[in-house]
């Protein structure tokens, strides 16, 4: 066997072994996820970006940060923080095809406060941990493999629910 695929054996066989540890960790930190992905209110009340927001490429219009979210398409890694800019973070987005123009909406924090938000970053504390306890891994590359198998746990979750969408922000049900 060549060292590309071991190597690549032995990823599958940490992220399996991983997963196994923190089941139940991962399970209850997507199930918070989840559940606090149904409100904006959390997101809105850290926008610093002013609304309504045009795309200078096209010309369309996003009244809200809803109309915003929902009307353009997710970009990976499309939230960045630029310390030498400050605390503020930067959600990048693009806008619906054919235009695919990058529009960015600035929050003054991303940190959730709220007993949901503290008790995801507890899970995620203890997974980081775990991961560390029982696997060879350095912290940093901890974090970065943990946040892959939670991105993971998300993703099967969508699977077995086809019907419904589980994101980190979900689309609100119309009532």
């Amino acid at each position: 066997m060549n060292r590309a695929r071991q190597g690549k054996v032995q990823y599958v066989d940490l992220e399996e072994m991983a997963m196994s540890l923190l089941a139940d960790e991962l399970m209850e930190f997507v199930a918070i996820s989840t559940s606090m992905a149904k409100s904006f209110g959390f997101l809105q009340s850290r926008l610093k970006s002013e609304f309504p927001k045009d795309c200078r490429k096209c010309g369309k219009t996003y009244k809200t940060f809803e109309e915003f979210y929902f009307g353009t398409d997710e970009i990976v890694h499309g939230t960045v923080n630029y310390p030498t800019l400050g605390a503020e973070f930067y959600l990048h987005r693009n806008c619906k095809s054919p235009c695919e123009s990058t529009l960015v909406v600035v929050f003054t924090d991303r940190r959730d406060d709220s007993p949901p938000g503290c008790k995801r970053r507890d899970i995620f504390e203890s997974c980081l941990d775990k991961l560390q306890e029982k696997m060879p891994i350095q912290p940093t590359a901890a974090r970065e493999f943990l946040l892959g198998l939670l991105i993971k746990k998300i993703h099967l979750l969508q699977k077995e629910k086809p019907k419904e969408s589980v994101t980190l922000l979900a689309k609100p049900k119309p009532g």
